[in-house]
């Protein structure tokens, strides 16, 4: 029977345009195919025409968007506030830091963007959210205070990033809280 495969069945599929990469068999031979791939320019090149891709459906969605006149992102912001009925000063702050970094994939949030979001969703004037003391909120989120209710810090600073509140990014108790706010726990 040579159609057997010893242990576990592995698949690792990846199409980038007209190139194919379909690795399939038991966990070492995928394992052992990967690794080849992995030292051969193949998946370099593999890696770049995916990025490339990206870049272009990026481009691509944005000018379609902006065509069709589809919501910007503080409408869009404020409506996921609304439908995960995030309304506290501190859950609000939280969840804008985790949008700019996860939908708009920023690699800092200084405190002006996250005001900018915030008063864009047209529930808060700018006046009125530059009343929020942003830093004294993300430092309680960092300590584990303001809305973890005991779950630990909110927010850390990456490895390796500055030790500055625009550097911040959620922990794992942070992502959970939002979740748990977005199912009304």
């Amino acid at each position: 029977m040579s159609g057997e495969v010893s242990g576990p069945i592995g698949r690792i599929f990846i199409r980038v345009g007209s190139e194919e990469i379909d690795l399939t068999g038991s966990d070492s031979e995928v394992e052992a195919s990967m690794t080849r791939i992995l030292k051969t320019d193949t998946w370099q090149s593999a890696l770049s025409k995916i990025r490339k891709s990206r870049d272009s459906a990026i481009e691509n969605a944005t000018k379609s968007a902006l065509e069709a006149k589809i919501p910007e992102r503080g409408t869009s912001f404020g409506h996921l506030l609304n439908t995960c009925g995030i309304d506290k000063t501190g859950d609000i702050i939280l969840a804008s830091i985790h949008y700019l970094r996860s939908v708009e994939r920023e690699a800092d949030t200084p405190p002006r963007e996250i005001r900018r979001l915030i008063s864009q969703t047209g529930r808060w004037t700018e006046e009125e959210v530059e009343k929020w003391n942003l830093s004294l909120y993300i430092n309680r989120m960092i300590e584990g205070g303001i809305t973890g209710r005991g779950r630990g810090p909110l927010l850390s600073f990456p490895s390796g990033a500055p030790k500055k509140n625009r550097f911040v990014i959620l922990t794992e108790a942070g992502l959970d809280y939002l979740e748990d706010l977005s199912i009304g726990e």
